[in-house]
């Protein structure tokens, strides 16, 4: 009889071990957003993640989402943070918070962008991300700073093209360096690069033995930089003279 009631017991005492809590997910969001303050990004990331596993009502909860993507942007996973910025989109594009989800699209290639001597995808990418969110989202918060990377992409999109132009110049191939160096002054006006393009694209022309396009780019230099006003008339004078 002693040993009936010692199993019971210890059966009674494993079933209340075996017992788990009911899960909060408030109490788990908590936890997850203080792990995101201390900026614990993988630890927060499995907390919120705990949630979408645990309250199948909260999968798709617009905070949850937003969170799990700033995760990995705090990581610098970019990649992954654009997964999830896009999905949070997808699910939610009339949200509070979908312009800042499109903004955060933008920044996840713009913080990418390398030198001008690389592939200019990741900037062209940034460029039309920060474009969709002035057009997808006019007035928003993030339309002052978008505009500003927009400004930002063009100009080394500007430099791409330049310093591809500069290189076919260099090398003699100068139909090659007027094709990159035109398409630069008429895709991106009035950029960084426009000086040194319309320089290059007159040495170009005089080369090619296109005196009228030599002479009209060299005019155009010297009217809108009168710093190589002086370098530009030179050429212009000799060009006249032949």
């Amino acid at each position: 009889m002693k040993k009936q009631i010692t199993s019971m017991l210890l059966l009674a005492l494993l079933a209340g071990c075996a017992k788990e809590p009911p899960f909060d997910p408030v109490d788990k969001f908590k936890d997850a957003e203080n792990k995101m303050q201390k900026l614990k990004y993988e630890e927060a990331r499995k907390a919120y993640q705990e949630i979408q596993e645990k309250a199948p009502d909260r999968s798709y909860d617009a905070d949850i989402m937003l969170r799990i993507a700033d995760t990995y942007y705090g990581e610098e996973k970019y990649a992954e943070a654009q997964v999830e910025y896009q999905a949070f989109i997808n699910f939610h594009p009339v949200h509070r918070d979908a312009s800042y989800a499109q903004y955060q699209i933008g920044m996840c290639s713009f913080n990418e962008i390398t030198t001008i001597d690389r592939d200019p995808a990741l900037t062209r990418t940034s460029l039309k991300e920060f474009q969709a969110l002035l057009k997808k989202y006019p007035k928003s918060p993030y339309e002052e700073e978008a505009n500003k990377h927009i400004a930002v992409c063009r100009d080394k999109l500007a430099e791409y093209e330049l310093y591809v132009g500069r290189f076919y110049h260099k090398k003699g191939s100068y139909l090659a360096a007027v094709g990159r160096l035109e398409k630069l002054l008429k895709d991106y006006p009035g950029s960084a690069a426009e000086k040194d393009a319309l320089y290059y694209a007159g040495l170009s022309y005089e080369e090619l033995g296109e005196k009228a396009k030599a002479i009209s780019d060299f005019e155009s230099l010297a009217a809108k930089y009168p710093d190589m006003a002086k370098k530009a008339h030179s050429h212009i004078a000799k060009l006249k003279e032949k």
